[in-house]
């Protein structure tokens, strides 16, 4: 199991932002966001910990070295969240919308390799079967 917390770049020395857009099966653009990009386990661990919050439009990638099992935990975020879970190639394997301010539930998802965190109820049109693509 690897375990992700729900900062970005400036404070933790995330990557330079990318894109993330969201498509649907038929090739349709659901939605895009510009995020910072949690590569190391240090990046993940800290999450969106300590941000007051999340523009409209703005996210955390997390990226996994390995595909397996992925939990994430927003105890320690003051804002609530959406997360979608993706396997390697991008494809959305699970939604978690609506997630709490401070909820300590850990959710996990198998099978994953990325893991979009985003403002509360700006996945709400993503399903299961979308897929992710990070540019840079």
């Amino acid at each position: 199991m690897l375990l992700g917390g729900a900062l970005l770049s400036a404070a933790v020395g995330c990557a330079d932002p990318a894109t993330v857009t969201v498509w649907g099966p038929a090739g349709e653009l659901r939605v895009r966001f510009v995020v910072d990009v949690a590569e190391t386990a240090e990046e993940r661990r800290t999450g969106l910990v300590g941000r007051e919050e999340l523009a409209t439009g703005e996210g955390l990638l997390l990226v996994f070295p390995v595909e397996g099992e992925v939990c994430i935990s927003s105890a320690l975020v003051g804002f609530p969240i959406d997360a979608v879970f993706a396997d390697a190639l991008g494809h959305v394997v699970a939604v978690e919308s609506g997630i709490a301010a401070g909820d300590p539930r850990v959710r996990c998802h198998a099978q994953v390799t990325l893991v979009l965190e985003v403002p509360g109820g700006a996945a709400l049109s993503v399903t299961e079967g979308d897929v992710l693509e990070r540019r840079p």
